[in-house]
């Protein structure tokens, strides 16, 4: 009479489990964009983002951008986030990942308000603090946090709320 023990052990004998063990890795690379037209554009001041992010002024939906610049301050990566009427969704992670993979030595981050209000929301401010905390943990700065819209701009640098 076979037992349940004694067909547990032919069946290790007959079909033996695997011994294989897996390896993981996971590798980055930097691929330049043949086509991308704002390379090495340089961010010397709220002037120059104003003018490369003049299109936000007209959106009806809220956008976040994000500028990752190089030691120089020059242009090597964008990220767009599009929202709603009145918020963007914006992960602190992923910004800190493209900062890492686009080697970014500092951000500078640019939202609208369609509504026309330039002032900073309470959760303008705080994201403003969680980014900011984030990036120094990688030592990424965060140079501004610009919000436009049809009646102007606002600096959270120019306002001293960036210290």
């Amino acid at each position: 009479m076979i037992t349940n023990q004694n067909e547990k052990a032919i069946q290790k004998e007959l079909f033996p489990k695997p011994s294989i063990k897996y390896a993981y890795r996971l590798e980055t690379r930097k691929v330049k964009e043949p086509d991308f037209p704002y390379l090495k554009s340089q961010m010397s001041g709220t002037k120059d983002v104003l003018n490369f992010v003049r299109t936000l002024e007209d959106s009806d939906i809220e956008k976040m951008i994000v500028l990752y610049l190089n030691a120089q301050n020059e242009l090597i990566c964008i990220s767009i986030t599009p929202g709603s009427i009145n918020s963007a969704v914006v992960y602190p992670r992923e910004i800190v990942k493209n900062a890492i993979l686009s080697q970014a030595s500092a951000i500078i981050m640019v939202h609208n308000h369609p509504s026309g209000h330039n002032k900073p929301s309470d959760h303008d401010i705080h994201l403003t603090d969680t980014i900011r905390k984030a990036m120094k943990l990688i030592d990424v700065l965060v140079h501004d946090h610009v919000i436009v819209s049809e009646t102007g701009f606002f600096s959270m640098r120019e306002e001293g709320m960036l210290s």
